[in-house]
């Protein structure tokens, strides 16, 4: 394991989650054969300089997926995947979770949310991670599709982005395979799903900036998709109630890429970084940016701060999703908070509920939930905010946590 290299400090995605990549990517590329003990933690923690804690952390989620099994006393091994086939098909029932990358933070907060749900009734969640292509998003939603080889009875999908594999889903429609959608959907094609109000989260994120005097305030959008053109319409709504004249240069898009004759996009947070350097460069720049995710937001704020600008002082700026490095950035970032874990309970939920009614060969009527967002300031915006201590923090999430299990979903059936 002489990789060290690929593990970047600098990257906001945890190093547990880094090496978790790491090491994946060594089994699934057959470098780790079937039996293979991986290194003990303590070796590895060496190998890296990390702590104890963070390889511990790595090695349990790739447990988690199946990929290694751990034995007490006797270290971490990779698994054999034909025996743990057999083994699960004897034992234990399963659905897909599909998605364009299981370590983009997002999606992994909401897989907690599902491998929880289904752990507790019984299930096993099997990640295929699509690794931002459309082609293996495709590959991975036909598999579901041939019966002699299937062993899931049921799909979470987060799609990748626009209308892609749009035809894949109105198949597994069709064939009556349960499945629901979450994050993104087809607003052509009647489906389950989980998603939050995007609309209202990037309305009440312009709303701040507007409250605070702002009247140039740039937009930087994400992949194509209905939660980004969503999050437009807020931006939009917000301009038009305060009476904010729209400006079509303030509103920028990460552009697509052709990798090897497979379309992907650009990744956040150089999109974000480039994009911003596009709205810097105007006569008249803006005042404040609302970046459509915080991955989008981290490269707007390191492009501002390589300008000589300073976050929030020159321009303020908002986020979406709220992950785990927001507070970590030289400027604490103000966002949009995503109910991730919730999101994916209620879609493991639906989901099971789907199979096993099926199973009975009881028809459920389609379930639509949309669950509300919250903005979190910081100070990124301008906003002076006091600082709390850690018990007063951790009770606020829990009565925040709470309010949005008994307020924030709104069933559509």
């Amino acid at each position: 394991m002489n990789d060290k290299h690929q593990i970047d400090r600098n990257n906001p995605l945890p190093l547990f989650l880094q090496l978790k990549r790491l090491v994946r990517s060594e089994i699934l590329e057959g470098k780790k054969k079937p039996g293979e003990r991986i290194p003990f933690e303590k070796d590895l923690a060496k190998i890296y300089g990390f702590s104890r804690m963070t390889v511990h952390h790595a090695l349990t989620e790739l447990a988690k997926e199946g990929l290694v099994v751990r034995i007490k006393s006797k270290g971490t091994f990779v698994t054999d995947s034909v025996k743990m086939e057999t083994d699960l098909a004897e034992t234990q029932r399963r659905f897909a979770f599909i998605v364009p990358d299981i370590d983009d933070l997002f999606i992994h907060e909401i897989y907690r949310g599902i491998e929880k749900t289904a752990s507790k009734n019984g299930y096993k969640a099997a990640v295929f991670s699509s690794m931002q292509s459309i082609d293996k998003e495709k590959e991975n939603i036909q598999s579901l599709l041939i019966k002699k080889n299937r062993s899931e009875e049921g799909a979470i999908i987060f799609p990748t982005w626009g209308r892609a594999n749009a035809e894949q889903i109105f198949e597994l429609k069709k064939e009556g395979i349960p499945f629901v959608l979450v994050d993104r959907f087809f607003r052509d094609i009647e489906t389950d799903r989980v998603i939050v109000d995007n609309v209202e989260g990037g309305y009440s994120a312009v709303m701040h900036l507007i409250k605070h005097g702002h009247c140039r305030i740039g937009y930087i959008g994400g992949v194509d998709c209905t939660a980004d053109e969503d999050r437009l319409k807020g931006y939009l709504k917000a301009l038009s109630d305060k009476c904010v004249v729209y400006d079509s240069q303030l509103v920028r898009k990460i552009s697509s890429v052709d990798i090897k004759k497979s379309i992907r996009f650009e990744p956040d947070y150089e999109g974000g970084y480039k994009e911003m350097g596009k709205l810097l460069e105007m006569d008249n720049k803006p005042t404040a940016v609302f970046s459509a995710n915080d991955y989008i937001a981290w490269g707007t704020l390191r492009a501002i701060r390589d300008a000589g600008l300073k976050v929030p002082d020159d321009i303020a700026l908002v986020g979406f999703d709220d992950l785990k490095f927001t507070t970590n950035l030289e400027v604490s970032l103000t966002t949009v908070a995503q109910p991730k874990q919730e999101i994916g309970r209620l879609a493991a939920t639906i989901l099971i509920q789907k199979i096993e009614a099926k199973r009975k060969e009881i028809k459920k009527a389609i379930r639509q939930v949309t669950l509300s967002t919250k903005l979190v300031i910081r100070q990124s915006c301008g906003c002076k905010t006091k600082k709390k201590d850690k018990k007063t923090k951790n009770e606020e999430d829990r009565l925040n946590d709470k309010k949005t299990r008994n307020e924030g979903s709104v069933p559509r059936t």
